[in-house]
């Protein structure tokens, strides 16, 4: 009997050290939001600066590729000359008329001591610290990817032990529209369907405030892989939910597919494109929302 009340008294302790967690970590991510920010995005860093920079996708505490050439690429002043500096490596390169600049680090072991990146220009310097060298990976695919940690059974346990500094995480913002990306920016990106923003474009360190809205999926391939390999894990998050295959693929590819499934879904976007009528779509959208 005495065995029972104390497992049941130790369970009661535990579920309620999981709801104290929870609750500081939701209060602690809503607090790190900017106050009084419009119902829309708001951009901190855009995709592309108008001075020297480099892709969003280089960032302090960011995770880099071991054993394999490390490109690292940017845009400055056309003809500006950019040195890129790490880990005692040393790189140049010129920026074209179109400001696109490039240069490729040799490859690097696995590293997780914090490491210091520099992008030098004419009249800036970039500083990005923390740098971490290990294995990254992409997480694609539709809302069984997307679906975030702490929607799934048991995923308050995780999001409590989920401190892992060598584990970095970088949700990228959805982004619309068949034309090429040059990049992503770094946002507080706005939802109607949660009345609320969520921070899309920055990588972060595994904590349980970051952790908590990280695909549930990924949260716990890359602690396994962490734990297993011992080295940094960097996860980049771009799933989103609905898509198929086809939307995933550049379009430039896509036209030279020479198949009549592939044929037809093209032909068919393009009618769907030129039938669009944004009144219609937006009156429809107003009638099923009032008939939901």
């Amino acid at each position: 009997m005495s065995t029972n009340i104390h497992s049941h008294s130790l369970l009661l302790k535990l579920n309620s050290l999981v709801a104290f967690a929870s609750f500081f970590g939701i209060a602690s991510l809503v607090s790190g939001q900017k106050k009084d920010m419009p119902r829309e995005d708001v951009v901190d860093f855009p995709a592309v600066g108008e001075a020297l920079c480099v892709h969003n996708l280089f960032q302090s505490d960011m995770v880099l590729q071991r054993d394999k050439p490390i490109p690292i690429w940017g845009w400055a002043k056309p003809g500006e000359k950019v040195s890129v500096s790490f880990s005692g490596q040393t790189k140049e390169a010129k920026a074209g008329k179109d400001r696109a600049w490039k240069i490729t680090l040799p490859a690097m072991e696995a590293n997780a001591e914090p490491q210091t990146l520099t992008v030098k220009g004419k009249d800036k310097t970039l500083t990005l610290e923390n740098v971490l060298v290990g294995d990254v990976w992409v997480l694609g695919g539709q809302s069984n990817m997307e679906e975030p940690l702490q929607h799934v059974e048991n995923g308050k346990l995780e999001i409590v032990s989920a401190n892992y500094p060598g584990i970095r995480i970088l949700t990228v913002p959805a982004q619309n529209g068949p034309k090429e990306k040059k990049g992503f920016a770094r946002l507080h990106e706005w939802s109607n369907w949660s009345s609320r923003h969520f921070r899309k474009g920055d990588w972060d360190v595994c904590s349980p405030e970051v952790a908590r809205e990280l695909s549930a999926i990924g949260y716990v391939f890359a602690r396994r892989l962490h734990m297993a390999a011992q080295v940094p894990i960097g996860v980049i998050d771009a799933s989103r939910g609905g898509t198929t295959v086809e939307t995933w693929t550049p379009t430039p590819v896509l036209k030279k597919i020479e198949t009549k499934e592939v044929k037809g879904l093209l032909a068919g976007w393009d009618k769907k494109i030129t039938e669009f009528d944004p009144r219609k779509d937006l009156e429809k959208r107003v009638e099923n929302h009032h008939n939901w």
